[in-house]
This record gives C-alpha cells, structure tokens and sequence, in this order.
C-alpha cells in the first residue's frame, strides 16, 4: 500500500497539527486491518491513537468525515505514482505505461495492508453509504487513468466504450486481491498472473472494436 500522504486544511494546520493528523488516520489504518470494518468507531480509534474520543473530536466531527479523510489520503499515494507513469513515461509509449499501471496494481497486494484494507472497505460500503460513496469515487479515479491511456492505443472507440472497458481492467485487477493477495492461497505465482494479466488485458485493449460490444 502507498503511505498515507496528509493534505489538510482544517482548524489545525501547525506542523503538529498535521502531525497529529497523520498520527490519527494510521490508527484509523490499523483498527480497520487488524480489527475489522465492524471495529471501525471513534472509541477504537481514539484508543489504538492513546488520546480520548473529545480529542479526537477535536480533529473529526464524525467518522465518516474520519474515513473520508483515511480514503484520500490512501488515495493520494496511489495517484502520486499513477501521476508519475502517464507523465514521467519518457518514450511515451501508452503501451508501456498501461503495462506499468498494471504491475502496479497487482504487486501492491504483496502487502498486508492492501490485501486487507481494500475488502474490509468493501464490506463496509455494503452497509455504510458514507463508505460506498466514497469508495465508488475512489475506484473512478482509478478508472481514469485507463481511460487516459485506452483511446491513444485504439482510438476506434468510442467514449462509452473507453468507460465500460476501463470498468472492465479495474474489475478484472481488484478481484484478484482474494487469490494473489498477501498470504492468499495464490500469492506465490503473483508474478506470473502479473504477466498473463499484461499480456491479456494489452491484447485486449488493442483489439477489441465497437462491435465486440454488441455481438
């Protein structure tokens, strides 16, 4: 999982403040992992923090403004290095940069941390709307970038498509956190689903055409 990257413009903007922050939502990190979205409270939070619910109160109202900040902030690290593939690809090649994208995604479920916080956020959005509303935010940007980079390899689709097909990769790379995940029964041949993952979703993009859709 990328490390929790603070950017907050609230009442405590000090250097101890954003400290405090950070300090806040890698508790909130832990209690959802180790205990579960069911254990996801103020209380629980405050507590793995070692400061009392008011305090926490002091930085967040609810905690669905709690999650919301612990989603973005994962997010940011996520889109910080997405950022630097479409723009730091030096020979510009779409080709290269989905690929990358790719391996991306799948070898951050060597980590604990993703295997586990990512399901837990889906059973929790199964419950919470706080939670699916964020999380179906999240997963658009992630499809963004497929959508940025889909077109400039065929561009014989249309805008609908790119979405649906972008929809598609996205789906495709997050149901595999169960079976290639940290410790999942398939984690030790990650690499090589990696690389059918690269092959197969590549030859996708360059050859499926507007009528695939409808046949």
């Amino acid at each position: 999982m990328r490390e929790i990257l603070v950017e907050r413009r609230l009442k405590a903007v000090s250097k101890k403040g954003n400290q405090r922050i950070e300090q806040i939502l890698l508790a909130a990190l832990e209690v959802l992992i180790r205990h579960g979205y069911h254990a996801f409270t103020m209380r629980e939070v405050a507590a793995q923090c070692g400061m009392s619910v008011g305090n926490l109160n002091y930085y967040y109202r609810s905690k669905a403004g709690l999650l919301a900040d612990l989603i973005d902030s994962v997010w940011r690290g996520y889109e910080i290095e997405f950022d630097n593939i479409l723009q730091g690809n030096g020979s510009h090649d779409p080709e290269m940069a989905l690929e990358a994208v790719i391996r991306l995604i799948l070898d951050d479920l060597a980590t604990r941390e993703t295997t586990v916080f990512f399901p837990e956020l889906w059973a929790m959005a199964n419950h919470d709307t706080d939670a699916a509303k964020r999380l179906d935010q999240i997963y658009a940007k992630v499809r963004q970038v497929f959508v940025a980079l889909i077109p400039q390899i065929n561009p014989s689709l249309s805008e609908i498509e790119v979405a649906e097909l972008a929809l598609f990769l996205s789906a495709s790379l997050e149901g595999h956190t169960m079976f290639v995940g940290y410790r999942k029964p398939w984690a030790s041949h990650r690499k090589r689903i990696s690389n059918i993952a690269v092959k197969s979703m590549l030859d996708l993009v360059r050859g499926i055409q507007p009528e695939n859709y409808c046949s």
